[in-house]
Formats: C-alpha cells, sequence, structure tokens
C-alpha cells in the first residue's frame, strides 16, 4: 500500500510543470554557482601563491643588505615581515568568514597588524552576495521546499482527490508518509544530480581532492542539506494540513519562509549588539594610553625616590618591574575588550539558531572550515607569530650588542611563519552536531505535528 502511495505521489511530481522548473533551476543554478566559486577560488590560489614569494623575496632583499643598521630598523620597525593568510581548501563552496581575513599578516618586533585588500578587492563583493552553495542551499532550496509542499494536503481537499483516496480502506498515517516520501525524493533526486555534476567539475579542475578528509566532509555537508531541506518540506506540510485552502497555505509559508531565511538571521547580530554593548576600540586604547602614561610618569620618578642615577642596576630593575605591571595592565583591557565581544558573538549565534537557517549556515562554515572555528584558529597563529617574531627580534638584537652591533648571516627559513592549524574533519563533525540535532529535533516536530494534524484533517 505505502509504495502504491509513493508512487502515486511521485508520479503527480514528475508529470507536473513545477517539477520540470525545478529540475532546470537546480542544474542551471547549482552548477553555476559551482562553476563560478571555482574559478574564483584558482584565482585565490595563484593569488596566495604570488603573495608567498614577493613575500620571501622581500624579506629576503632587507636581511641581505650590508648596511646592518638599516638592516634593524626594517626588519624590527619599518617593513617587518609579511605573512600570506593561506585559503581554507573547501572555500569554493561556502566563502564563510573568509571574506573578512585579512590577506596577509605584517610582524614587526612591537606587535603585528592585519593587511587587508583595500582598494585591490572587487567593491561590488561587498555589495553583492556570492551565490556560492551554502546560500543557493539556504535561500533557494529552501523556497523550492516551500513551494512542493504548500499545497500537499489542502490542494488536494480542493481538488476532491483527497477524499477519494481516504474513502478507500487506506490509514491516514500511510497517506501523509507516502506524500512525505514521494515528494521528497521527487525533490532531492534533481539536486543531487545537479550537485554530483557540480562536483565532478571542481574534481576536473584539481580544485576538489579524491581524499578521505574532504570527501567526508562534503558527504556530512550533502547530509546536513538534506536535514535542513526536509526542515522546510515538514513545515510546509504541517501547513497544508493546518489549512482548508492552498492560498492561505502558500501565504503563511511564505511568511515563515521570510522570517525565518531573512529576519531571523539577519537581526541576530544586530539584537545582540544591542543587549550585549561592548565598548568602542577607541575607549580601550584611551584606557590603555592612560595606563602608559601613568606608568611612564612612575619611571620618570624613580631617580627622585631612589636617589641613584638614572642607569644605576637598582634603577634598571624597577623599570623592568613596572613595565612588565604596565604590559599586565594593557593586556587586562584586551581581554576585558575580548570577552564582551566573545559575548556578544555567542549571543548572536543563539538567537540566530532560534532558525533553521542560522543552523545550516553554522554546520555548514564548520564543515568546510570557514566559520567561526577557522577564524579563531587564524587569530591564535597570528598571536604565536606576533610572540615568537619578537623572541626572534630580541635574539638578533642581543647578538648585535655582543657582536660589534653586526647582524648573523641570516636566511629566510629561520624566520618564524604563520602557521594555521586547520581542523580536521572529525572535529568539523563536533563543531557541526549541536546544529545538525538541532535540525534533526526541528524535523521530528514538524512532521509530529503535521501527522497529529492530518489525523483530524476534514476532508469534505
Amino acid at each position: 500500500m505505502l509504495r502504491l502511495l509513493i508512487r502515486k505521489e511521485i508520479l503527480s511530481h514528475v508529470l507536473s510543470f513545477r517539477f520540470a522548473v525545478t529540475f532546470v533551476i537546480f542544474l542551471v543554478l547549482i552548477f553555476t554557482s559551482i562553476y563560478v566559486t571555482v574559478n574564483g577560488y584558482e584565482q585565490e590560489i595563484a593569488e596566495h601563491g604570488a603573495r608567498v614569494r614577493a613575500y620571501q623575496e622581500h624579506l629576503k632583499g632587507i636581511i641581505t643588505q650590508d648596511d646592518h643598521d638599516r638592516i634593524g630598523w626594517r626588519l624590527f620597525w619599518d617593513d617587518g615581515k609579511l605573512d600570506a593568510v593561506p585559503v581554507s581548501a573547501l572555500s569554493w563552496l561556502g566563502h564563510g568568514m573568509q571574506s573578512i581575513n585579512p590577506i596577509a599578516i605584517n610582524t614587526y618586533r612591537w606587535g603585528a597588524k592585519e593587511v587587508d585588500r583595500g582598494l585591490t578587492r572587487n567593491p561590488l563583493l561587498g555589495l553583492l552576495q556570492v551565490p556560492d552553495f551554502i546560500y543557493v542551499v539556504n535561500v533557494v532550496l529552501s523556497l523550492l521546499a516551500v513551494l512542493f509542499m504548500f499545497d500537499a494536503v489542502c490542494g488536494e481537499k480542493e481538488a476532491g482527490t483527497l477524499r477519494l483516496t481516504l474513502s478507500n480502506p487506506v490509514p491516514r498515517h500511510l497517506v501523509l508518509l507516502g506524500k512525505w516520501i514521494g515528494g521528497y525524493l521527487v525533490l532531492m533526486i534533481p539536486f543531487l544530480i545537479a550537485t554530483i555534476g557540480g562536483l565532478v567539475y571542481a574534481w576536473s579542475q584539481g580544485v576538489l581532492a579524491a581524499n578521505s578528509e574532504q570527501l567526508t566532509r562534503i558527504g556530512l555537508l550533502l547530509l546536513t542539506s538534506c536535514l535542513y531541506i526536509a526542515v522546510f518540506f515538514n513545515l510546509s506540510l504541517f501547513v497544508s494540513a493546518a489549512t482548508d485552502r492552498s492560498a492561505t497555505s502558500l501565504l503563511v509559508c511564505l511568511f515563515l519562509w521570510v522570517t525565518f531565511i531573512i529576519a531571523v538571521p539577519n537581526m541576530a547580530p544586530v539584537t545582540a549588539q544591542i543587549l550585549r554593548e561592548t565598548p568602542s576600540l577607541h575607549l580601550i586604547e584611551s584606557n590603555k594610553e592612560a595606563v602608559d602614561r601613568e606608568y611612564q610618569l612612575k619611571i620618570d620618578q624613580l631617580t627622585q625616590t631612589t636617589g641613584e642615577l638614572a642607569y644605576g642596576k637598582k634603577i634598571e630593575q624597577e623599570r623592568e618591574r613596572l613595565e612588565k605591571e604596565r604590559d599586565a595592565r594593557k593586556r587586562q583591557w584586551d581581554r576585558y575588550f575580548e570577552d564582551r565581544k566573545h559575548d556578544q558573538f555567542s549571543l548572536a549565534k543563539t538567537l540566530a539558531r532560534t532558525s533553521p537557517s542560522g543552523c545550516w549556515i553554522f554546520a555548514a562554515v564548520a564543515l568546510t572550515d570557514t566559520g567561526p572555528a577557522a577564524h579563531e584558529r587564524l587569530v591564535a597563529a597570528r598571536n604565536r607569530l606576533e610572540q615568537t617574531y619578537k623572541e626572534k627580534c630580541d635574539k638578533l638584537e642581543e647578538h648585535r650588542r655582543q657582536n660589534d652591533w653586526k647582524f648573523p648571516e641570516m636566511t629566510v627559513e629561520e624566520f618564524p611563519a604563520l602557521m594555521v592549524q586547520n581542523a580536521s574533519a572529525a572535529q568539523s563533525l563536533m563543531d557541526a552536531l549541536n546544529d545538525m540535532l538541532i535540525l534533526i529535533i526541528l524535523n521530528v516536530v514538524c512532521f509530529m505535528a503535521a501527522f497529529m494534524r492530518f489525523l483530524r484533517y476534514d476532508v469534505r
């Protein structure tokens, strides 16, 4: 019986004009999206390689010149060392937070700063969103799921076919299950065909490596996309079973789609910014400057309070103690600012997860290693590079003092480099697991709601 009901639903969808349009949309949109992002990824990889070579030549030009004073000035204060920020291997499936990452880290003896793309970046990329795979699934596929199922129950009631079906000895739960399985298969098969075609193109271009790591990530990404589409599928099925007219069902479904896709995810950061206000960076810097002035005054007063010369051993020890205390106070302000930003970000993620769209995006960027966790690893790598480069500069300066203010022979390889740790597929799965579980729960809740409503549905 269930097989006949599934076959009936599949035939009714396949023979409709809606299926033909959906199939064409899938083939054109998904393949075009992957084609565009793959070519953009190849360009980013080429630019990254060019930057790496240029930065190495630049550093080599600094350390091989004859003027040792000029070497120290350029190496420690003026030019510093440049390191290109790597590109995620699966960023062609979803840019995630890659667009806000710098293209390079410029490290000096006193610290590090980020190098942005600046005017070299296409200004339209900040105005128009790139339709990558994650975006297409988030917006287009969720809308198609709504359009497929908004009239699954009420549409048949208006046509009179539902009454004829239930006039036979057919259990209602089998009718509903047949509608779900048949409609879902008809929607997902074109999606998977188009996606596999796009992945084959990416593999032919050498962008997709056929190893267990990337194939596992892509498999989990496709599984999550199926769960996400099923949420709107079940939600539309529930709305259809809760209304008597297909026009009313369509209006309610579109309202829910706009709420969950556009309103909630975009309002979450703004709401979090209001509820968890963070101090401005200018205020933090002002407080750090006040700490500098306070301790500089204490250092200037050392000779007056101790009665010794400004270059005495006791004065040097006290100066070092005050400088360490000053740096600790400034780090406290930095930690305070980072903690407030982290609280605001956590609240924004929690609010965004009230929408299936937020869960899908967070899970997808975790699986493609382009999300918040990847950004945090980049920040950690930047901090490690800043510390190790300072230690390297201190050793070189100490060598100069002991060798007539001359630097030793140096090579590019002996300088610390930016080392960003990539997450394994298992770690990415753990990062995405909570969002995947939320999608599973939403599927169960929506389907059970549709099931309970359909059992009491008046087919007359």
